[in-house]
């Protein structure tokens, strides 16, 4: 104001004032800035020539870099010029401490080199040395001035400077108080000032709408800035610019969470793409550049690495910004993260992918039930392409393929939005069907409405058919065709929930005899077509509504219901027989089987399938026991037979706790010396209510309940016992023979028993032998051999009893290891009256020698029978002739006496 004042009042105050403004704001900063550049650019220069001289020789260049910072100002340094290398550290890059704020640096990088050459310009200094003529022309004009100017404003203040003053206290107490009506009241007078203060109280009235105008403006402003920074987070987006002359990006606050920016950083392109993830950074760097070079806008996606480890993903969209020139001066764009959607996008490829690869059929169709879509499996299964189906209805839902109610079931659900499932019929495009297990859901769009139906569709053809099959399976012999025992016991049940039976009914029971030689000796194959044809047969011996039905094996069972006639029974059972015994072709071999039949009268012979069928089994084994090709009427006498089954199977084992068997010997005698050289083990049963029971009686119990097994663990070991005693008594060449049953000898225990009971009775094997029949070896014949000669191995004495009753015991002689064969003594009782008997025991000792056995002939009963037995060279014979069996106590009694003779 002061100054104003003086300018107004004295003109020469104003020339001076304007020729000093003149020097220092025109004339001197543009000689300045000229001697600046020129300085800058001597350095650059230098800067330049020793960053060029260090590329060809390094250690000369920086020999003489020193002598580059000699000052030309005498004020002091105005440059010094450095190297910078990787091992130089942040203290020697720092500026010197004389050149205070005026410091200026430049850089040259040295090409082909971690090398820069570097310069610090003192600009102060140089500044200085331009300034100070200057400064003292500019002290004398200014001394001249203040002369002049003194005279005036003596002269003027009088006039002008304290009204001036006054104005000035007015105006200030305007601003402050707001009210600038007051400079209507002003104090100041005089024609010089009443037009300013007019002025200035239309200025003070237009500043005071203007100011309330941008108060309004900045309230809006920041109403519009903070709702769009809230559109910004909402969207998830983010602003930025590239500012490319100086190589700076702006970003707004929400850009700061997307690309992990550190609030209020200064951006370059490197720190702006800092938290791209390093498999995306190259190319996200890649195209910003050359969106710079090309001025071409992008659009790209890459991902950001996060705190957590995890990464999300964004999308860069951005334009590019012309200058005049039509050079690119800036790129706008934003950032969006948009980690959500690439997450429902890669979960819809998984499901896309699942759906396109899926091993079920999946159709997709519109609320009508057009198809949209069809997956491959679909195509394959039905042969229908997409373009065949699309925009028909699937036949899956149509009324053709489906009964009515389940076609109204199925859209009552799936129209009221539920989910449905069940199998349904579908047809191929070569106009075959098939049957598929079938999910149907609805699919809801945002706003809930039904919009389309998923089908998924699982082929179930194959298992259908397999299921049908197992049904079938479950009723019916898969080999044979016939009812199995599921479908007779049902048709049996069935007649005893029927209260009143007109007529009666009739169940035979059947097996086929000698069948398990014929598995053996012709084949699995061979046995099972004997069995159809077994079948077949049967089911030509039977009227309409009689059923047979094979139980298992080669087991068969027949129901005849009602039975008319009494007297037709006898002819069915007798028309089975002969059907059965006719000679069966099997392979180009003629086989002759026979069987047995049991029957039994229902409601007579049984009050419930299981005793009806256990009677007729009785009977049936009876028809066998009296030579097989027959059959036998269930009677009481074979209910008895039942009764002492069920009785011997209860009290057996409490018999063997309570030491109730017996042993008795019966003795074998050398046919040449007369000697007593073995004896046979027999086991007894004393029981305290009916007395001695033979073995003949219960053994065939305690085969088929599995008692066998101890009972023949106790014969074994009374056995060992028995061979230990004679022993004692200097008897030790006399051997002890005992029966194996097939259930003993499939026993897997049975050597290691026998080895044992050896060693604990100190008993040598070879005065120990073991007899098997020839039935036994037919289960498993492999099985059989080998467990044979682990018994010989021990020194065991081998004998196969029952010879010669079998089917194929001459086929199995020579493979099996036997040391003694026993001739049946079936064989032996009707000679010299039977010539056939005599020959056929004949042949089987001669047979025997040749094979390196001992002959031992069971049921010796007269003189004729040893004479015929000894012209034969028997080697033992055994029978009542010689003794019955009898108790240890009289055997050793007898062989007391023969060791005496």
């Amino acid at each position: 104001m002061k100054l104003f004042t003086a300018v107004l009042l004295s003109p020469v105050s104003i020339l001076m004032i304007v020729l000093i403004l003149l020097i220092e704001l025109v004339w001197l900063p543009d000689i300045s800035s000229k001697v600046l550049d020129e300085r800058v650019a001597e350095v650059s220069r230098s800067i330049h020539l020793v960053g060029e001289t260090l590329q060809l020789s390094p250690t000369t260049s920086q020999q003489w870099l020193p002598s580059l910072n000699v000052d030309e100002v005498k004020e002091g340094s105005w440059r010094k010029i450095f190297l910078i290398s990787p091992d130089t550290n942040d203290t020697q890059l720092i500026p010197p401490a004389e050149y205070a704020n005026g410091a200026r640096f430049i850089s040259f990088p040295v090409k082909n080199s971690q090398l820069i050459v570097g310069a610090w310009i003192n600009s102060h200094a140089v500044l200085l040395h331009v300034k100070a003529p200057v400064r003292r022309f500019e002290m004398t004009v200014l001394l001249w001035g203040i002369f002049f100017s003194v005279l005036s404003v003596l002269l003027q203040q009088h006039m002008l400077f304290k009204p001036l003053r006054q104005l000035t206290r007015e105006i200030d107490e305007v601003v402050a108080s707001g009210n600038v009506t007051a400079l209507d009241n002003s104090h100041v007078k005089g024609a010089l000032f009443e037009p300013l203060i007019g002025s200035l109280t239309k200025m003070c009235h237009a500043i005071k709408k203007k100011c309330v105008e941008f108060e309004s403006a900045a309230k809006q402003s920041l109403i519009d800035e903070e709702r769009l920074n809230k559109a910004l987070d909402i969207s998830r987006l983010g602003c930025w610019e590239w500012i490319l002359k100086e190589d700076r990006f702006w970003y707004s606050d929400s850009l700061t969470s997307i690309l992990l920016i550190k609030d209020n950083q200064q951006l370059n392109l490197e720190s702006f793409i800092s938290g791209v993830h390093p498999a995306d950074r190259s190319e996200v760097v890649k195209k910003l550049r050359k969106m710079r070079d090309d001025a071409q806008s992008v659009e790209l996606c890459f991902r950001v690495s996060a705190l957590s480890g995890e990464y999300r993903h964004v999308q860069l969209l951005s334009t590019v910004v012309l200058d005049s020139q039509g050079g690119v001066s800036r790129i706008c764009g934003i950032c969006q993260d948009i980690t959500e959607h690439k997450n429902i996008e890669a979960s819809l490829k998984k499901l896309s992918s699942a759906i396109t690869h899926s091993g079920s059929s999946v159709l997709i169709t519109d609320v009508i039930g057009a198809i949209e879509y069809v997956n491959p499996k679909y195509t394959e299964t039905t042969g229908y392409l997409l373009a065949d189906v699309v925009g028909q209805q699937p036949e899956l839902l149509s009324r053709k393929l489906m009964k009515p109610d389940c076609y109204e079931s199925l859209w009552q659900s799936l129209l009221s939005g539920q989910h449905w499932r069940g199998e349904l019929r579908g047809r191929k495009k070569d106009n075959s069907t098939f049957w598929s297990l079938v999910s149907i859901s609805p699919i809801n769009n945002e706003y809930g409405e039904l919009t389309h139906f998923v089908i998924v569709c699982e082929d179930v053809t194959e298992l259908k058919d397999a299921h049908a099959r197992m049904e079938r399976l479950a009723l019916y012999d898969e080999l044979t065709g016939l009812p199995n025992r599921r479908f007779f016991f049902s048709e049996l049940s069935r007649l005893f929930e029927q209260d009143v039976m007109e007529y009666p009914s009739v169940v035979m029971l059947l097996d086929l005899d000698f069948f398990k030689t014929v598995n053996d000796t012709q084949g699995h194959a061979a046995g099972d077509r004997l069995l159809i044809e077994v079948a077949q047969r049967l089911v030509g011996t039977l009227q309409d509504g009689d059923i047979a039905a094979r139980l298992g094996g080669d087991e068969f069972a027949i129901l005849i219901n009602p039975v008319l006639d009494v007297d037709q029974i006898e002819v069915i059972a007798q028309r089975i027989l002969n059907e059965i015994s006719r000679p069966f072709y099997i392979n180009e071999h003629e086989l002759q089987i026979s069987t047995s039949l049991g029957l039994a009268w229902l409601p007579k012979d049984g009050n419930t399938p299981e005793a009806l069928l256990k009677h007729a089994d009785l009977a049936m084994y009876q028809a066998k026991e009296l030579g097989r090709n027959q059959y036998r009427f269930f009677t009481e006498s074979l209910h008895d037979q039942l009764q002492a089954y069920i009785r011997f199977s209860r009290e057996m084992p409490k018999a063997l706790e309570t030491n109730s068997f017996i042993l008795e010997y019966q003795p074998q005698v050398s046919l040449k010396t007369g000697a007593i050289i073995g004896v046979e083990a027999l086991v007894r049963w004393d029981h305290p209510e009916l007395g001695i029971v033979s073995p003949q009686r219960f053994i065939s119990v305690a085969e088929e309940t599995g008692f066998i097994v101890p009972l023949g663990r106790w014969v074994l070991k009374t056995a060992c016992k028995t061979l230990k005693h004679l022993a004692l008594h200097q008897m030790s060449h006399i051997k002890v023979a005992i029966n194996l049953s097939s259930r003993q000898f499939r026993d897997p225990n049975l050597l290691t028993m026998i080895r044992q009971m050896l060693q604990e009775y100190d008993v040598d094997p070879a005065c120990l032998e073991l007899e098997i029949t020839e039935s036994l070896l037919m289960h498993d014949i492999g099985l059989a051999i080998e467990t044979l000669k682990e018994l010989q191995a021990l020194g065991i004495t081998i004998a196969i009893d029952d010879f010669g009753i079998g089917y194929s015991s001459f086929n199995y002689l020579k493979t099996l290891p036997i040391n003694v064969l026993k001739v049946d003594r079936e064989f032996i009782k009707d000679i010299p009256d039977h010539l056939d008997d005599m020959e056929i025991t004949a042949a089987m000792i001669s047979m025997a020698h040749r094979l390196g056995m001992t002959v031992v002939a069971e049921g010796i009963e007269t003189q004729v029978q040893q004479v015929f037995l000894e012209e034969h060279h028997c080697d033992i014979g055994q029978g009542y002739l010689f003794s019955r069996p009898i108790e240890l106590s009289k055997l050793m009694v007898l062989l007391t006496k023969q060791d005496a003779k």
